[in-house]
């Protein structure tokens, strides 16, 4: 099984005789057997034909579309009953209930990045006497001081701050495919458990956005950030993987293997920790429930 990484643009898929067709105008055609694929990983610019995204959902392929901001993820979930869905929009319609979940969503966050500065031998971040009245505002505070941390920590190796859109240095980088990455990773569990993706706690519904998903990563944010830093300081991605684009800084083709190669390899040893994340977050919703 293996992954495919496609990200150079003009390129079709098909599906022809049961193989997966790729072609592009300046290079010969190529046809792959479907059963040697584990998961197809494509860039902007790519065309690909529905009996193919049909195809690779029936054998469980995994079809992910990769955006600079976002991505898609394309499998075929398990199914769930609707009773958790019905659980979830009473939740969130109660405006107490919702601010106590936000905060514990938040506080579970600075939990985790306190044990990743305390591992860096930084000062870590303090806990609230009462809760905020602003809870962006106390959000914001805790990124700003936290990423000045890393600044701090991560200095010599060209980072001056968290910066996404673009990412302007191997650590930014990592830290923002990672995170889009990992929304695919949670997307399925929840799906399957029967979450409402769409309807979140603390990030704001009606922004075409899968809000629950955002929630939920800011439960695993730290986890990524960790696995960041092993393989940082293991040098298993180095700065010879990564190049320059006006002012992105992007992975190399080379860089692109070694980190698909680690990533979905990490991947399959926490498959069964996200599903009983989500299993532990429908077990809260009862909980709130019960308590109102």
């Amino acid at each position: 099984m293996t992954t495919l990484i496609l990200d150079t643009p003009n390129h079709a898929l098909s599906l022809e005789g049961g193989l997966l067709h790729i072609s592009h105008p300046e290079q010969s055609a190529r046809l792959l057997p479907l059963a040697e694929l584990e998961r197809l990983i494509i860039g902007k610019g790519i065309s690909i034909t529905s009996d193919l995204q049909i195809k690779l959902s029936e054998l469980g392929k995994e079809l992910i579309l990769l955006g600079q901001k976002s991505c898609a993820s394309i499998f075929n979930a398990s199914s769930a009953p609707n009773s958790l869905r019905l659980l979830q929009y009473h939740v969130v319609s109660q405006v107490n209930t919702r601010r106590k979940l936000a905060f514990d969503i938040i506080e579970a966050r600075r939990k985790g990045q306190n044990k990743i500065l305390n591992r860096l031998g930084l000062p870590c971040l303090s806990a609230p006497e009462s809760v905020p009245d602003n809870l962006m505002l106390y959000e914001a505070e805790l990124s700003r001081h936290y990423w000045q941390q890393w600044r701090t920590y991560f200095a010599g190796d060209g980072f001056h701050g968290r910066e996404r859109q673009p990412p302007k240095d191997p650590i930014n980088a990592l830290l923002s495919l990672t995170s889009t990455l990992e929304d695919s990773a949670l997307a399925a569990p929840l799906l399957a458990e029967g979450f409402d993706l769409t309807l979140g706690i603390h990030h704001a519904t009606g922004y075409r956005r899968a809000s629950l998903v955002l929630d939920i990563k800011e439960l695993t944010r730290s986890e990524l950030e960790l696995w960041i830093i092993n393989q940082w300081h293991n040098q298993v991605f180095t700065a010879a993987d990564f190049q320059y684009n006006k002012q992105a800084c992007l992975l190399t083709k080379a860089g692109q293997k070694v980190f698909y190669s680690s990533w979905f390899h990490w991947q399959k040893s926490r498959k069964e920790k996200l599903r009983e994340l989500a299993r532990r977050c429908h077990q809260k919703f009862i909980e709130v429930c019960d308590e109102q």
